[in-house]
C-alpha cells in the first residue's frame, strides 16, 4: 500500500517553548543586567537554532502491508509499516496502530516508538491477531516523525485504504469412528448408492446379458435350475454436503477465546467436518443458507477445495432480512450424505431438511444451540416468559424434524457423530408442516 499525500513539517510545541524561553530569558538578562541569565538561555537557543537550520525538506515515504492476508482466526501475523527516509532527516519515529473490531494487537501498548539514527530505512513491526473469523478491515497505522533536537514533527494522515485481512474459521478437533480410514490418494473408498461393479455385496438375481461369468453363484442357480449372479453396490467417493444455517444467531460472539454463538459453533464444526472429508479423498459441497452473500459449492475433493470451502465459511454474515432461494449445488448425488449446522428455530432451514430427505439424501442435523446460554435480563419477568416460549417453539420444532427420519444431535466436538454418521436412514416419505 502507498503512502498518500501527507501534510508537511510543523513545529513542535518544544520548540516553540525554547523559542519563547531564551528570549523571555534573553530579555531578563539585558534589562536586569545579569550575564549569569543569558549563560543560561544560550542552550536553549543553540538547541532551537539548531533545529531550524536542520529543518527537514523532504517528507518520508511510508508503505504499510499486513504479512499474511489470509490466515485462522487466533492465529497472529505481523502489521508491518515501512518508512523509506534517504536523507536521514528523520531521528525519531512512532507507529500508532489502532485494533479494529476482532482484531487485537499482541503486546502491552499500542506505540511503538523507535531511533532512526543512521538507518535510512525503518520497518516496524507490530504482531495481530484476529480473534473470530470473518473478512476484517484494519485502518491505516498513524506515522508521526520527527527531526532532530524534537524541532519538527510531520505526521502521516490515515488517507489511505484499509487492509482486508481474512480469517478462516478453526476446525474443531473431529473424528468419526464409524468410518473406515483409508490410504489417501485412493479413488473410491466408499460405498456407492447404486448397484454396479464394486467389492461389496448387494444381492443375488437372475442372470441377464452381460454379466460376467464369474458372478454366477453356483449354490442358488442350482436350487432353482436358472441362472443367478452376485450383484454388488458400485465402489466412489463419498458425496458430502454440508449445509450451514445463518438465518438466526444465537447468543453474542465472544471471538475464538470466548463465548462461542450458534454461529460460531457452526461454522467451526462445519469447517472441522469438511477437512475430515477432504483428508478421506471424499468430494464436500457446501451451501450457505441465510446469510449476506449466501454461496454454493459443487462437490469437489482435494487440499485447493478444503481453501475454498473455509474461504466461504469465514464470509458467512447474517443480515437483519435472510432470503433462501431454495437452490443446491449442482452434481450432488441423490444418496449423498447431508450434515446440517443450525440452531434449529427457522422454519425454513427445518423445511429444507425434510425436503431433502424426502428426496432420499441421508440427512443428519447438527443443533449447534449455545447450551449455556441465558436471556439478557434474568430479572425481567416477560423476558423470562418470551424466552421461555421460544424454547418450547424450538422442542416443537426438534420433535417435528425428528418424526420425519432425520437424527438430531448435539455438537459436542471430537466423536460427536459416532452414533449417527453410521448409517443414517432414510427419512420416511411423512408430510411434517413448520410455521
Amino acid at each position: 500500500m502507498t503512502a498518500s499525500p501527507a501534510i508537511g513539517w510543523t513545529p513542535t510545541p518544544a520548540l516553540v517553548r525554547s523559542v519563547l524561553g531564551a528570549l523571555v530569558l534573553a530579555a531578563a538578562a539585558v534589562l536586569a543586567r545579569r550575564p549569569d541569565v543569558l549563560v543560561i538561555a544560550t542552550p536553549l537557543v543553540v538547541a532551537a537554532v539548531w533545529a531550524v537550520v536542520t529543518r527537514p525538506t523532504v517528507l518520508p515515504e511510508v508503505s504499510q502491508s499486513v504479512g499474511h492476508p489470509t490466515l485462522h482466526e487466533g492465529e497472529a501475523t505481523t502489521w508491518r509499516t515501512a518508512v523509506a527516509d534517504p536523507h536521514r532527516q528523520v531521528e525519531d519515529l512512532a507507529v500508532v496502530f489502532e485494533p479494529s473490531a476482532w482484531v487485537e494487537h499482541i503486546g502491552s501498548v499500542d506505540t511503538r516508538v523507535v531511533a532512526l539514527h543512521d538507518d535510512s530505512d525503518q520497518d516496524l513491526a507490530i504482531a495481530v491477531r484476529p480473534t473470530r473469523w470473518g473478512r476484517h478491515r484494519i485502518k491505516p497505522a498513524l506515522v508521526v516523525a520527527s527531526s532532530a533536537w524534537n524541532g519538527y514533527r510531520w505526521v502521516h494522515r490515515r488517507t489511505s485504504d484499509p487492509i482486508e485481512l481474512l480469517a478462516l474459521p478453526r476446525p474443531y478437533l473431529f473424528d468419526a469412528a464409524n468410518e473406515v480410514t483409508h490410504a489417501r490418494g485412493l479413488v473410491g473408498n466408499s460405498r456407492s448408492p447404486r448397484p454396479g461393479a464394486g467389492s461389496e455385496f448387494e444381492g443375488v438375481r437372475t442372470f441377464a446379458p452381460g454379466d460376467r461369468l464369474r458372478r454366477i453363484h453356483w449354490p442358488e442357480s442350482l436350487r432353482t435350475g436358472t441362472l443367478h449372479v452376485t450383484t454388488s453396490w458400485a465402489d466412489e467417493d463419498q458425496s458430502v454436503l454440508l449445509l450451514v444455517d445463518a438465518f438466526d444467531e444465537i447468543g453474542h460472539s465472544g471471538g475464538v477465546d470466548g463465548f462461542a454463538s450458534s454461529l460460531d459453533i457452526a461454522t467451526r464444526a462445519a469447517a472441522a467436518m469438511a477437512e475430515f472429508h477432504t483428508k478421506q479423498g471424499d468430494r464436500v459441497a457446501l451451501v450457505t443458507v441465510g446469510g449476506l452473500g449466501a454461496r454454493r459449492l459443487a462437490p469437489r475433493s482435494g487440499y485447493p477445495h478444503l481453501r475454498r470451502l473455509l474461504q466461504v465459511l469465514a464470509e458467512i454474515e447474517p443480515v437483519n432480512a435472510p432470503y433462501d432461494d431454495g437452490r443446491m449445488p449442482g452434481h450432488v448425488e441423490a444418496g449423498a450424505r447431508v450434515v446440517a449446522f443450525s440452531p434449529l428455530l427457522s422454519p425454513a432451514t427445518l423445511r429444507r431438511l425434510t425436503t431433502l430427505a424426502g428426496r432420499g439424501f441421508s440427512v443428519v442435523a447438527i443443533d449447534c444451540f449455545p447450551p449455556d446460554i441465558t436471556i439478557s435480563d434474568p430479572g425481567d419477568p416477560y423476558a423470562q416468559i418470551a424466552w421461555r416460549i421460544e424454547l418450547l417453539k424450538r422442542e416443537r420444532h426438534l420433535r417435528a424434524i425428528r418424526a420425519t427420519g432425520v437424527p438430531v444431535v448435539a455438537w459436542n466436538g471430537r466423536g460427536s457423530l459416532d452414533l449417527v454418521l453410521g448409517g443414517p436412514r432414510r427419512a420416511h416419505s411423512r408430510r411434517v408442516r413448520f410455521p
